[in-house]
C-alpha cells in the first residue's frame, strides 16, 4: 500500500508539452468522478450527474466571487467541461481585479474550444492590461503552436522564460520541444540554458532528477541544497524533490533536506506524505506521529485516507516494538472502578436531563470484569491491550448496559485497574464468596465470569462462562456458558444476555430510553469494540492512566463516528461519538481540533433528522471553543427550561 502511495507522489516522469495548467478529462458522460463528503468518504457519481447537479449550480452560486469562479473554472477544465465554461470566463473578465488571471483563463478556455483567433485577441488584450507576464506569453505561444507556427511559438515562449524562468508549464514545454529536436542532449541543453537565466531555480530540480536517475547522488544533492538554501522554490517543489529522492532510493535525504523546512500550511501536502513515508521506512515513529498531527489539523479531506493508513502503520510499529514486561504484583496500586452508568454516558457532563433515571431505591445488579481462563503458564505482566483483554471488560460493560435499559434494576460495573498503568486482566474466575462483603448492601445480584480463546484469526474459538450470585442467600444461583467462533461471538453474547435477563427478572418490554436500540448479532463485535475503547478514554479523562500511554487515539475517537455514518438512523453511536470528544476535552487531546468540521456536519445532519444528538450541541460548541454560540444559546434559554438542563449548561460552560 505505501509503495503505491509513494509512487503516486513522485513528480512528473518527463516534461509534458501541455502549456495550460490543467489536463482535460475524457468526455464520456457516464465516466465516474470521485468526490469526498465532509467526513472524508469517497463518493462516486457520473460526470453528467456531477456537471448538472453539483458543478454548474455551484458555479452560479459563486457568480459574484472572482476567486471562487476562477477555482471552479480550473476544476471544470480538469473535469472536461470546457464547453460549459465560456460564460464563466466572460463573467470573470467583468469582475476580476487580477487581469493576468482572468485573461489567461479566458484564453485557455477559448483554446480548449478551438477558438484560436478569439484566444489570441483575449491574451493580447491581457498583455496590454497586465504587461508581458510569463503566463500570458506562454499561452499566447500555445496559440501559435496550435496553428502550426512553431517558429513564432518558440520566440514567444523563450520571451516568457526570460520573463519568468520558473514558470513550470513554460519550462516543461521548452524542454520537451528541445528533446524532440535534439534528443537527450537537446533536452539537457534546454535545461542548462534556462538554469543560466537570472533567478532561475526550477530547471535545477529537473537537472537534479537527471543526476539521480544516473545514481549521481552528490551532484543532485548539491543542486537541491543550492535551491533550498536560496529559498526561491514554490509550494509544489518539495513534492517533486521528495518524490524524486524516494523513487531513487535516497530516503534519508528526504528527512535531511525536506524535513527541516516543510511547512504544511505553505507546501504541497504530497510532500508531507512523502515525508511520512520516509519516517515509516526509517522507523522514525515519533517524527512521523508529530507530522501526522500537523497534517490532520489541516482538514484536507481527500488526503485523510492516506493519513489514516500512516497512522495505523506507525501504531503497528509501536506495538511491535513494545515488549511484555513482567511486573511485581506487590508493587502495584490496584483500584477497582465502579461505573454506575453505561460507559458512553460518561463524558457528557452528567446529562441526566437527556437520559431516564432509575429511582434511588431500585434494586441493583453488579457486573465484574471477566477473568482470563488460565492454562497454568501465564505470569503477571504489563502488555498492550489485546482482543481478549478488551472483551473481558466490554462484555460486562455491555451486559450492565443491557440490564440498565431492559430491566428495572440499577447496575454497576466493576473493573480493576493499576493506577497509572491500565486495566487488570486477572487469571481464574473471581470467587463470588469473597465479593459479598465488597458489593454495597442494596445489591441483589452480581455476575462474575471467565473468557478464553484458542486459535487465531477467523479460526479463533471463544469460550465464555458467567456465574450469577444471589446476595440475599450469599450463594451462586446459576451458571451460563457458551463457545463460539469469531463470527458467532456476537450471537453468543446476545444469548447470554437473554438468559441472564430471564434469571434476574424485572424485565422491561420497552427500553428505559425510547431512543435506545438493541444491537443485533451482526453489529455486536463493532459495538463491543466501542465499549472497550470508551472505557480506555474514560480512564484517560479521569487521570487513571497518563496521556503518554495512549495509542491509536484517532481510531478510538473515530470508531463511533464511523458507526454513526454506517447506521445513520441509530441514535447511540452519535451519543458515543460526542461522549468520546467530551472525554478528549478532559484529557486535553492534541488531536481534538481535527474533528471540528466533521462534528459540525454530524450536528447539522442530526438536526435535519430530529436526532436526540442535536441536544448535545452546547457541549460540542464547548469542545471546539465556540464560546459565542454557547453563550447565545444560554442567553436564549426561556424560564421554563428544566433545572436539570440549566444546571447541565452551567457545567458545560464552566468545564
Amino acid at each position: 500500500m505505501f509503495k503505491r502511495i509513494l509512487s503516486a507522489l513522485s513528480g512528473k516522469k518527463s516534461p509534458s508539452s501541455q502549456v495550460a495548467s490543467v489536463t482535460p478529462a475524457p468526455e464520456a458522460n457516464n465516466e465516474p468522478i470521485t468526490v469526498y463528503d465532509a467526513y472524508g468518504r469517497e463518493i462516486n457519481i457520473t460526470r453528467s450527474e456531477w456537471r448538472d447537479k453539483v458543478f454548474l449550480p455551484n458555479l452560479q452560486l459563486k457568480w459574484n466571487e472572482a476567486g471562487e469562479i476562477y477555482n471552479l473554472i480550473i476544476s471544470g477544465l480538469n473535469d472536461g467541461f470546457a464547453v460549459d465554461l465560456l460564460p464563466a470566463t466572460e463573467r470573470l473578465l467583468e469582475i476580476d481585479d487580477i487581469p493576468e488571471r482572468s485573461y489567461t483563463i479566458r484564453g485557455i478556455v477559448l483554446m480548449k474550444n478551438g477558438l484560436l483567433n478569439e484566444a489570441e485577441d483575449v491574451l493580447r488584450t491581457g498583455i496590454t492590461k497586465a504587461g508581458e507576464t510569463a503566463t500570458l506569453l506562454t499561452n499566447l505561444a500555445k496559440v501559435f503552436a496550435e496553428r502550426g507556427n512553431q517558429t513564432r511559438a518558440d520566440e514567444i515562449l523563450w520571451q516568457a522564460l526570460k520573463t519568468d524562468p520558473n514558470l513550470e508549464n513554460g519550462l516543461l514545454w521548452w524542454a520537451s520541444v528541445q528533446r524532440e529536436r535534439g534528443g537527450e542532449a537537446g533536452y539537457l541543453q534546454a535545461l542548462h540554458s534556462v538554469a543560466a537565466l537570472p533567478g532561475s531555480w526550477r530547471a535545477k530540480l529537473w537537472l537534479a532528477r537527471h543526476h539521480l536517475e544516473r545514481e549521481e547522488t552528490q551532484a543532485a544533492r548539491a543542486l537541491y541544497v543550492q535551491v533550498l538554501t536560496d529559498g526561491l522554490y514554490d509550494g509544489s517543489s518539495l513534492m517533486m524533490i521528495s518524490g524524486d529522492l524516494g523513487n531513487n532510493g535516497q530516503i534519508p535525504l528526504i528527512l535531511e533536506l525536506i524535513g527541516p523546512i516543510y511547512d504544511e500550511h505553505k507546501h504541497d501536502p504530497m510532500a508531507g506524505l512523502n515525508l511520512l513515508k520516509a519516517c515509516l521506512e526509517l522507523g522514525k515513529v515519533d517524527e512521523g506521529d508529530a507530522l501526522l498531527s500537523r497534517m490532520y489539523a489541516l482538514g484536507l479531506v481527500p488526503f485523510k485516507q492516506y493519513l489514516d493508513q500512516f497512522a495505523q502503520a506507525f501504531q503497528e510499529m509501536r506495538e511491535q516494538a513494545a515488549q511484555s514486561m513482567p511486573v511485581d504484583p506487590d508493587n502495584l496500586k490496584v483500584t477497582t472502578l465502579a461505573l454506575s452508568q453505561p460507559i458512553w454516558h460518561y463524558g457528557l457532563r452528567n446529562a441526566d436531563w437527556l437520559f431516564a433515571q432509575k429511582p434511588e431505591n431500585a434494586p441493583k445488579v453488579g457486573f465484574f470484569a471477566l477473568s482470563k481462563i488460565m492454562d497454568g503458564s501465564e505470569r503477571v505482566e504489563s502488555q498492550r491491550e489485546d482482543d481478549l483483554g478488551r472483551l473481558s471488560r466490554a462484555i460486562p460493560l455491555y451486559l450492565a448496559e443491557a440490564v440498565h435499559y431492559w430491566s428495572d434494576y440499577a447496575t454497576s460495573c466493576y473493573i480493576m485497574i493499576v493506577e497509572g498503568g491500565g486495566p487488570v486482566v486477572s487469571g481464574g474466575e473471581n470467587d463470588g464468596n469473597a465479593l459479598f462483603d465488597f458489593v454495597p448492601p442494596e445489591m441483589k445480584y452480581f455476575v462474575t465470569g471467565e473468557i478464553g480463546s484458542s486459535g487465531e484469526g477467523d479460526a479463533i474459538q471463544w469460550q465464555i462462562s458467567l456465574s450469577l450470585w444471589d446476595c440475599s442467600t450469599r450463594a451462586k444461583q446459576a451458571s451460563e456458558s457458551g463457545k463460539a467462533t469469531q463470527a458467532e461471538l456476537g450471537a453468543m453474547v446476545l444469548k447470554l444476555e437473554k438468559r441472564l435477563l430471564t434469571r434476574i427478572g424485572l424485565k422491561r418490554e420497552q427500553a428505559l430510553d425510547t431512543f435506545y436500540q438493541h444491537p443485533n448479532a451482526e453489529v455486536m463485535l463493532v459495538y463491543l469494540t466501542e465499549l472497550g475503547q470508551a472505557f480506555m478514554l474514560t480512564l484517560l479523562a479521569n487521570k487513571h492512566v497518563p496521556k503518554s500511554g495512549l495509542w491509536g487515539e484517532r481510531a478510538m475517537l473515530e470508531w463511533p463516528l464511523n458507526m454513526a455514518l454506517h447506521w445513520p438512523t441509530v441514535e447511540i453511536p452519535k451519543l458515543m461519538y460526542f461522549s468520546g470528544l467530551g472525554k478528549a476535552l478532559d484529557y486535553k487531546s492534541d488531536v481534538l481540533p481535527e474533528y471540528k468540521e466533521r462534528s459540525m456536519q454530524l450536528l447539522r445532519e442530526a438536526e435535519r433528522s430530529n436526532s436526540h444528538a442535536t441536544r448535545l450541541a452546547p457541549l460540542v460548541w464547548k469542545i471546539f471553543g465556540m464560546s459565542d454560540e454557547l453563550q447565545a444559546h444560554m442567553d436564549a434559554q426561556s424560564t421554563d427550561a428544566t433545572p436539570e438542563y440549566q444546571a447541565w449548561l452551567q457545567r458545560v460552560s464552566e468545564q
